[in-house]
Formats: structure tokens, C-alpha cells, sequence
């Protein structure tokens, strides 16, 4: 197995910096900039609202004294010049809302749900990174696992061929028994070609993953077994369905406040004519400043319409959500069982390797002082090297898969 050592590349910073790497990491800056804005904008609700208006008209007809009275004015020196039928105003209007039905409250309720949301949904995608990753990391440790059995097997050939050849020089054997044994050493050496070609290959693509270059010099340190905690799921999925019926349930409350009155102070004044004061204008018919100031209430009845079938909808999503969210836990409890039953059986396996390597290392000494003896055949030594060799293999295979399953099973649950 690999060891650990300074400057080692560790499964955790592959997962970070995997993280890091990843194209859609700068979308959480933009969705927290997006909900920012939207989250000041909804506390503007309270906010003063400033209009500032101008209007020019012309108009048909406009208010005006009767003939008799407009001469009897006049026959007494006061002349009355009446409205023009063009009408001027240029108005500023200030409203501050008193009360909004709790609206404001409400919008800003939503943004932070809709931010939950859109957060989990890309930590969603950010976990699932972490199962490439698993594959890449132990994919290398089992390549690299095979590289060293495969040159202990060529080192072990190597000695033996050397013997072949003392043993025919002094007649003891024939010269099949070199050439099966170069055979071998040529097939082995052709898996090693194969092997170095996918272990760069599977560095290579983790290197693109991580966002930085993996020389073959680097160690890849093996991973501790570590306590996963099997009743606790952390799933951010799980997060997910609970923040979408979060999201739901702040939709509930803006259909409540919709309904709800609204009450809030307006002042306007304006510069123009005619003004409040109507006879006074028939009289000069000139621009003068006006203003009114007061509370207004408004209260739009509309909502009660479709409240009942929107009520009814958001009622519906939620439990598709649930229904969803119960599914996935079903699922995940079925893929949380395999797992652990595979790593019962990693274990179980794990106890008789060790033995099952001890006992063809024994049998393979044996037929190598067997082969010198004269007593079997090469063929019947190589048979025996590669079953060691073999078995070699499978236990670090088996030692390795027990460490993928116990970190799949990290990143199911989320620890």
C-alpha cells in the first residue's frame, strides 16, 4: 500500500481542490449577489416612493360663472376673467407606505427561501464530484498497487530464470524451461506497459478535475478507514427538498398578505392652474402653488377569486416535494444497505487474505526448491508464482474496495 509523506496528494485535498476547480463554483457568488439585490429591493417596501409629474391640456369646456352673474361683477369694477380652456401642472407627490399587509416581510421571506434553494441545488452538484473523484483516487491506488506486485512478480522471474539458465548450462535442464520463463517475463512485462499507460491516463483526467498537473513522481497517499455514522443522513438532497417546501410555504404567505389592506400617507403639491381654490382662479386665472396631504387605504379583493385554487396548488407541490423526497430516501436507503452489506464482506475478506498470501508465498518457495531439485517442471514453478502473484493482487484489490466503500458510503450520507 501506498504510505504517506511529505508533499503526498491526499484523497481531502482532491476534494478540495476538485471544488475549487470546478466552472460552476463562481455561481455562488452571482447567486448571492442576485438575492442581495433582490433582498434590498424587497426591503424597499417602506420606502418613500417620489413622483415627480407634468401635464399640458387642452380642454373643451371648462367651469365657468353664469353670463349674469360674470356681468353683474363686471358692472360693478370687479372683471372676471374665467378658466382658460389650456391647463398647466407640474407636481411632486410623496407617498410613505404606513402599512403594506406585511408584504414587504413576506418578499423578503421568499428571496432568502429561493436562495436556500438555489445554494443546495449547486452543493448538490458539488457532492456528486466527490463520487468521480472516489474513482479517479482508487482507481490510481489499485493501477499503482498492480504496478508494484507486477515488478516484485518480474524480480521474482528474473532470479528464476537465472536459475533455468545455471541449471541447463550444467544439464540439469532444457532450454524450454528458459524460454517459458523469458515468456512470461515478456507478457508481464507488456501488462506493465498497459498499466503505466492507464495510470497516466487516470492522472491525467484527475489532474483536469483538480486544476493542476500530477507528476509520476507523486505519492498517492492511502486513505485511513474512517467511522461512518450510518444512522445519521446528511444528504444535501434531503436539505433540498426540505428548502423547496420552505420556498413553498413563503408562496403560502404571499398569498395571504395579498389579500391583506394597505394603508399610507401621500402628500402632492404642484405648480399650475387651476388650483384647489376654483373661483379664485375664474377670477385671475393664474399659476399658483396647491398642495394636499392625507392617508390613503386600498384594499384589492381580486385575491379572494383564486386564493381557495392557489392554496390548493401550493398544497399539491408540497407534497410532490414529499413525495420526491421520500423516493430519494428510499433509494438511498436501498444503495446505503449494499454498500454496507459489500463492506461486511470486504471485512470478512480482508481476515483470510493475509492467510491465502502467506500460503502460496510457502507453496512457491517449495516448487522453486522443488525445480532445483529436478522434482517439477517450470511449468508447474510458474503456476505457482503467478498464484501467489495473484493472490497478492486480490488482497490489495480487496483492501483498496473496502476503502472505496467505506468513503462511497461517506459521500452517500454526506459525512
Amino acid at each position: 500500500m501506498a504510505v504517506s509523506g511529505a508533499g503526498a496528494i491526499t484523497l481531502e485535498e482532491c476534494y478540495r481542490m476538485v471544488r475549487e476547480n470546478y466552472p460552476l463554483v463562481k455561481q455562488y457568488e452571482l447567486d448571492e449577489a442576485m438575492s442581495e439585490y433582490s433582498f434590498e429591493n424587497a426591503a424597499m417596501g417602506y420606502a418613500p416612493k417620489i413622483t415627480l409629474s407634468g401635464q399640458a391640456t387642452y380642454q373643451s369646456a371648462v367651469t365657468a360663472f353664469p353670463e349674469t352673474f360674470e356681468s353683474l361683477m363686471q358692472a360693478m369694477g370687479t372683471p372676471v376673467a374665467g378658466l382658460s380652456k389650456d391647463q398647466y401642472k407640474v407636481q411632486l407627490e410623496i407617498t410613505q407606505t404606513i402599512w403594506d399587509g406585511g408584504y414587504s416581510k413576506a418578499q423578503r421571506e421568499a428571496v432568502k427561501a429561493r436562495q436556500e434553494v438555489s445554494a443546495l441545488t449547486l452543493d448538490k452538484d458539488m457532492e456528486s464530484l466527490k463520487s468521480r473523484v472516489n474513482q479517479m483516487y482508487f482507481g490510481i491506488l489499485v493501477m499503482e498497487n498492480n504496478l508494484e506486485a507486477n515488478m516484485c512478480m518480474d524480480t521474482l522471474l528474473e532470479a528464476n530464470l537465472r536459475t533455468a539458465e545455471s541449471a541447463a548450462a550444467n544439464g540439469t535442464a532444457l532450454q524450454s524451461d528458459i524460454d517459458n520463463i523469458k515468456v512470461e517475463l515478456l507478457t508481464l512485462r507488456q501488462q506493465r506497459k498497459q498499466l503505466e499507460s492507464s495510470l497516466r491516463t487516470y492522472k491525467d483526467m484527475l489532474a483536469i478535475m483538480i486544476g493542476r498537473k500530477i507528476e509520476d513522481s507523486e505519492i498517492f497517499e492511502t486513505p485511513e478507514p474512517r467511522i461512518v455514522d450510518t444512522g445519521m443522513n446528511m444528504r444535501t438532497e434531503l436539505m433540498l427538498f426540505d428548502a423547496r417546501i420552505q420556498e413553498l410555504e413563503t408562496q403560502r404567505k404571499m398569498l395571504d398578505v395579498a389579500v391583506m389592506p394597505k394603508f399610507a400617507f401621500f402628500a402632492q403639491g404642484w405648480y399650475g392652474k387651476p388650483g384647489l381654490d376654483i373661483f379664485k382662479d375664474i377670477m385671475d386665472n393664474r399659476m399658483s402653488w396647491n398642495g394636499i396631504a392625507g392617508i390613503t387605504f386600498k384594499w384589492d379583493i381580486s385575491g379572494f377569486y383564486t386564493r381557495k385554487n392557489d392554496m390548493r396548488k401550493i398544497d399539491m407541490s408540497q407534497r410532490s416535494v414529499e413525495l420526491q423526497r421520500d423516493a430519494f430516501k428510499w433509494n438511498s436507503d436501498i444503495q446505503q444497505t449494499q454498500i454496507e452489506k459489500e463492506i461486511d464482506r470486504m471485512y470478512e475478506m480482508k481476515a483470510s487474505d493475509d492467510e491465502i498470501v502467506r500460503l502460496r508465498s510457502s507453496v512457491r518457495r517449495t516448487s522453486e526448491s522443488k525445480y532445483r531439485n529436478g522434482v517439477i517442471t517450470v511449468n508447474e514453478l510458474l503456476h505457482d508464482i503467478m498464484n501467489e502473484n495473484n493472490a497478492v493482487i486480490e488482497r490489495s484489490r480487496h483492501e483498496l474496495e473496502l476503502l472505496k466503500n467505506i468513503y462511497d458510503l461517506k459521500i452517500l450520507l454526506n459525512q
